[in-house]
């Protein structure tokens, strides 16, 4: 009896541990240093007018890239913010790319207007840029910042707290 009250202990430790880390994981953000940019700046996407566009052109600058799409809740309510932030803040390139359908965008853009950059790309090659820059999730809306060195400085999972947001950029890039 003993025995199994012992081993019933560790397997309850062991799950507190594992439940304990996911949660932490799943609400943080996260550092991502040792990642490269280099898949990212060697790709082409459109704009919102279907013009091809090399992300290279963003390279040795500050860059926040917020991926996103239409269907997304969360996604669509952190666009003005996002505009607010690009209004306010002229050290950083903002792109917003959205891995959804043209035609959805510019529908949403409607009523809801991009002040920033904003790029499409709606295959699978969106879904492979957003987890090479980290996204090892999957999720939307995910925001990466990259320093001008082409190193990924942070990302951040989910909606953004905008405070929160504009105090790390206060801090960290100059």
């Amino acid at each position: 009896m003993n025995k199994l009250k012992i081993i019933l202990i560790f397997v309850l430790i062991g799950a507190i541990s594992v439940i304990g880390g996911a949660y932490f994981k799943m609400n943080s953000t996260t550092s991502h240093e040792n990642i490269e940019s280099s898949f990212f700046y060697n790709s082409i996407t459109k704009n919102i007018n279907n013009e091809d566009i090399a992300l290279s052109k963003f390279k040795d600058k500050w860059l926040l890239i917020n991926f996103w799409a239409t269907w997304c809740a969360p996604c669509r309510e952190e666009i003005p913010d996002l505009n607010t932030l690009f209004s306010e803040n002229k050290q950083i390139n903002l792109i917003g790319i959205a891995i959804d359908e043209i035609e959805a965008v510019k529908k949403f853009l409607i009523d809801t207007p991009i002040y920033y950059e904003s790029l499409i790309l709606n295959d699978m090659k969106g879904v492979e840029i957003s987890k090479s820059l980290g996204n090892d999730r999957g999720v939307l809306p995910f925001t990466v910042l990259i320093n001008p060195n082409g190193k990924i400085q942070n990302s951040f999972y989910g909606k953004l707290d905008i405070k929160t947001l504009k105090n790390y950029l206060k801090n960290t890039v100059k």
